[in-house]
């Protein structure tokens, strides 16, 4: 363990985040709850009687914002207290988080959704801030395979890491200066990083399947194609990972949850599970008699697997839809 510290942290990290999600699912509550200008609605959660009380909404093309008065049932004297839920802004209150889910056509009723979740959210946060140290830890991490790999293709790979950062350009460009205005879910910082983050990844992943391609038809270079596809395949993976933890943030500030198996969310998992099964694909070159079909094992799977960015990616927004299909 203590030869490749980055690379245990990072299965540790994972490890924390699993456990996280479990905790919510079993210890948290979530719900909504619908409220009118006219009438009061309780929740009694955990032994906590609260009542709410919507005493204004007001919707604009950069936010929603509703007004609250909530009085507390659970203490000697009755007080009222005010509170404000905006899109990306939820409003805290005593281990309640309230988040803005939708409102009545007459502007008269809102429906939020809420959630009590004070140990999952923590561990879960846990989890990524490790799974973000070790994913930067592992690139100064001495003697691994991607540090061999790297020395072969230093060349290529400032090629392919080229492209990408074109790519980026382009799409931040496009993301931070939008020619029409975004529904206020999406007016926040996060969506230039989360979008980049993940646009990088794909466009690393979209190399990786031309030198699989490139390398099933010459034969002189599927090796060297081969292994920068590897070197590659390493900052791809991270990209996608951070790209989805990203998301589950900004989620949990819009939404109330991080996790929603939104099918969108579903087939981001998906593919970085596919895309790390390749990643340990090398264990299994002890298995493989001849290493010359091992290499174009490796690249076919390199192809296949490009199906699942394209399905996630396109496929996915027309086909699935879920609260992704603005994008």
């Amino acid at each position: 363990m203590l030869s490749k510290p980055a690379t245990w942290l990072l299965h540790i990290a994972l490890a924390t985040i699993v456990v996280g999600a479990c905790v919510t699912h079993f210890c948290g509550v979530q719900g909504e709850i619908h409220l009118r200008a006219d009438k009061a609605e309780s929740l009694n959660i955990h032994k906590t009687p609260i009542t709410l009380f919507l005493w204004n909404f007001e919707a604009t093309e950069s936010d929603y914002i509703t007004e609250l008065r909530l009085l507390d049932r659970s203490k000697e004297s009755l007080t009222v207290e005010e509170g404000v839920v905006k899109m990306n802004k939820p409003l805290k209150y005593h281990g309640y988080r309230f988040c803005q889910s939708n409102f009545d056509s007459d502007m008269q009723g809102v429906t939020l959704k809420y959630n009590y979740d004070p140990w999952g959210i923590g561990i879960t946060y846990t989890g990524y801030a490790l799974l973000l140290i070790a994913m930067i830890a592992f690139f100064f991490q001495p003697h691994t395979r991607f540090r061999a790999l790297i020395k072969k293709q230093h060349k290529w790979l400032m090629v392919g890491l080229g492209i990408a950062a074109v790519v980026l350009a382009f799409v931040m460009t496009k993301v931070v200066t939008p020619k029409t205005p975004l529904q206020p879910v999406l007016q926040t910082p996060l969506l230039g990083i989360h979008v980049s983050v993940i646009m990088l990844a794909y466009t690393l992943f979209a190399v990786i399947m031309i030198n699989g391609i490139i390398g099933l038809c010459s034969k002189s270079k599927r090796e060297s194609l081969m292994q920068l596809s590897q070197v590659l395949l390493y900052p791809a993976l991270f990209c996608l990972t951070a790209g989805i933890f990203i998301g589950a943030v900004w989620a949990n500030m819009s939404w109330g949850r991080y996790w929603g198996w939104d099918p969108k969310e579903t087939w981001a998992l998906i593919t970085m599970l596919v895309y790390a099964a390749l990643l340990h694909f090398p264990w299994l070159q002890r298995y493989i008699k001849h290493h010359t079909s091992y290499i174009k094992i490796y690249h076919v799977l390199s192809v296949i697997d490009f199906a699942f960015v394209l399905f996630t990616y396109f496929g996915v927004s027309y086909l699935l839809g879920g609260v992704h299909s603005y994008t």
